[in-house]
This record gives structure tokens, sequence and C-alpha cells, in this order.
């Protein structure tokens, strides 16, 4: 008994162990970007029935919690503990000395009736961040993935047909800001609409998960067969430190019944008729003009009302094209009329032109286009001019 009571008496005397906080970091040196695993440990005596804990904001850094609190009872030297775990990862936005925390977590504990505060203080930890070694975007990742899908096969369309590009990027251990901006697809055979994007940051079992995903209406307006060309995104693989690419494969683009898009031998040789006839004409002002330009300021202004009295020479395939109720051909044949237009020095109304635009990649089928409305917009004379390059820029729009 004597012996049992001084074993008492030793452990009484002996220092007993505070509440502790710290943060756990792994050591490594990140470049900007490239996600710091952090982990918030306390080890907490006597029992807990409120807390409190704010991970401080800093303009050196993003960060975001990876999964929820954990709580348990463990024993550490041998004494039970209630053990406190937060799972945070940090993104230093600049090179240079990293500084974490501190981090404050305040405590109300229960000792009888009494509620007592504390608060429990884990001191910083400083990391060096090295500069991002590529360009762009700081994207660093363990693994970057790219997925290219098509609605159907773009090599294979039929007269008039679109289709759907898809494009899904995402890297592990990165947040969505950091992926690069939406890829530009512009063809002059091309007509494209794109989707807004959707780009978010996912929480899995591993980690965060940066994920964006762009959406393109696709569809040539012309027989010709085209390409486009490879896209690559560029990362930083923290695996093996060094820079990557993420690369789409080449599309081919090609569109069946190409000989649809050729006009009949007769229709073909009035409208090489009606143009030699517009350009006799436009040759008859200009020499004209130039014959009284020496002479006096105001054939100048003469010049160009005649000009704008000049027939449109794609008048004709306008007319044509929405007869035949083709809105893709229709299409084409608009923005050819637009560009003789604009060298004519007139102007025409861009508002046609978008409601042709939403119709074939929003609406449902052809007839529910007013074609006949469209034309008379499209042809009707706008009054003044205007420079033949802001006038084109009205109705390229995508």
């Amino acid at each position: 008994m004597v012996i049992r009571a001084l074993f008492l008496l030793l452990l009484a005397a002996l220092p007993v162990r505070a509440d502790s906080l710290r943060l756990v970091v792994p050591d490594m040196r990140p470049v900007v970007g490239e996600m710091i695993p952090v982990t918030i440990r306390g080890e907490y005596t006597g029992p807990i029935t409120l807390e409190k804990m704010t991970f401080p904001d800093s303009p050196a850094y993003d960060w975001m919690q990876t999964a929820r609190d954990r709580w348990a009872d463990e024993r550490v030297d041998g004494k039970l503990y209630r053990v406190f775990e937060r799972r945070i990862a940090v993104f230093p936005r600049q090179p240079g000395t990293l500084t974490i925390g501190p981090v404050t977590h305040r405590l109300t504990k229960a000792e009888g009736t009494a509620r007592p505060v504390v608060e429990v203080v884990a001191q910083p930890v400083t990391r060096a961040v090295a500069a991002y070694p590529g360009s762009g975007r700081s994207l660093a990742s363990g693994r970057v993935t790219v997925r290219d899908e098509f609605s159907t096969d773009p090599s294979r369309l039929g007269p008039s047909e679109s289709f759907t590009r898809r494009i899904t990027l995402t890297a592990e251990g990165s947040m969505a800001h950091f992926l690069p901006p939406r890829p530009l697809i512009r063809e002059p055979w091309l007509i494209s609409f794109a989707a807004p994007e959707i780009r978010e940051t996912r929480l899995t079992p591993q980690g965060p998960v940066a994920v964006v995903v762009w959406e393109w209406s696709l569809r040539p307006h012309t027989g010709e067969v085209g390409s486009l060309t490879p896209i690559q995104f560029p990362w930083f693989n923290t695996q093996v430190r060094e820079m990557r690419g993420a690369v789409t494969l080449p599309v081919e683009i090609g569109i069946a019944g190409f000989g649809d898009n050729i006009g009949g031998t007769a229709n073909s040789l009035r409208r090489m008729v009606l143009q030699a006839a517009a350009c006799a004409l436009a040759g008859l002002v200009l020499g004209l003009g130039a014959a009284l330009a020496g002479r006096t300021p105001a054939p100048r202004r003469l010049i160009g009302r005649l000009r704008r009295l000049l027939p449109n020479p794609k008048a004709r395939a306008l007319r044509d094209a929405a007869k035949a109720g083709d809105l893709m051909a229709l299409r084409a044949a608009a923005e050819a009329f637009v560009m003789a237009e604009a060298r004519l020095g007139r102007r025409t109304d861009p508002a046609p032109l978008r409601a042709l635009d939403e119709a074939l990649f929003r609406a449902g089928p052809a007839g529910e286009f007013d074609r006949r409305d469209f034309l008379r917009r499209m042809i009707r004379r706008q009054r003044g001019t205007t420079d033949p390059d802001s006038a084109l820029a009205d109705h390229r729009g995508w």
C-alpha cells in the first residue's frame, strides 16, 4: 500500500501535458499553384462543448477545406486525449516565402457547472515557393486528362448538318480557376456557337479535382473539307516536376453532298451574266469618276452616289437560297450579300442575320423561320454609307 501511494504521488507531481494545436505540413518546395496539403491537429483534455476555428485568409494563397473535421479519442504518450483534425489545401499565388498560420482554435469546456473558454494557438509554418515554370495560368497537378467528344462523326456530315463538340479538362489536386480559358474555334468556313462553360472544383476522397467543360455547336457553311488543328493545354506535372501538355487530336470535318452546293448550268449561266453586267456598270462609273476627278471635288460625291445605285450581284443568289428553304445555304448567301453591300458603300441591318443564326442552332424545324420576312429585311436599303470592314463586323458575331 505504501509503494502504491508513493507511485500515485509521483504521478501527481509530474507535469500535466496541456492542450496543443499544430500545423502538419509536408517538407516540400512547391511551385506557384501547386497544392500544399495541410493538416491542423489538436490534442485536448477534458470534455469540450463548443469549438470554433477560422483558417486565416491571405493574399499570398488560395485555400479550401478538403474533408470534414475529424474528432476521435486517442492515446498519446499513454494518456487519453480528444483529438481534432482538419484537412486544408493551400495553393500559393506567388513565388517567395509562404507563411501559413497562425491558427487559433477557440474551445468551450465543461468543468462542472463552469464553462471556461480556452484558446489554443498553432504556430505558423513557412515554405519556400518556386516560380511557375510555364506561361499562362499556374496549372500544377499530379494528373491532367482531356476528353474530346462529338455528337456525330464530323468527317461524315450530311448536307446542312451540324454537330456538337465537347471538351472536358480535369486536373487532380487543383482548383477550377487555375484551368486555362476557353480555346477559340474559328475558321472562315465554319459557323460556331459556344455554349456557356461549366467550371467547378469537385471534392473527392483523394482531394480536390478541377473540372471545366466547353461545348460548341459547329456547322460548315461550304462544301469544302476542313480540319481543326490540335489544342494544347500546358501544365506542370507535380510527380515528375516537369512541364507537360495535354493535347487534343486533329479533327477532320467533311460534308457529304458537295454537289448540292453547286447550282445547275442554267442558273450558273444566268448568275454569270448578271455579275458581268454589274461589273461592266461598275467599270463605267469608275471610268466616269476618273475622267472628272481632276476638275472639281463634287464628282467624288457623285461617284459615291452612283456606286450606291449599283445592283447587288449577290441578290439573286440570296433570293434563290430563300426560296429553296435550306437555312445553311441561306446563311452563306446572306453573308455574301452583306459583303457585296459593304463594298458598294451601303448599310445592312444586322438583326436578320442574328435571327437566322438563332434559328440555325436554337430553333426547331426550318419551316418555323420566316424566310420571306428575312429576305425583305435583308434587301431593304439602309440610308447612309459605311466602311466595308465595319459593316462586315456587325454580322460576324461568332
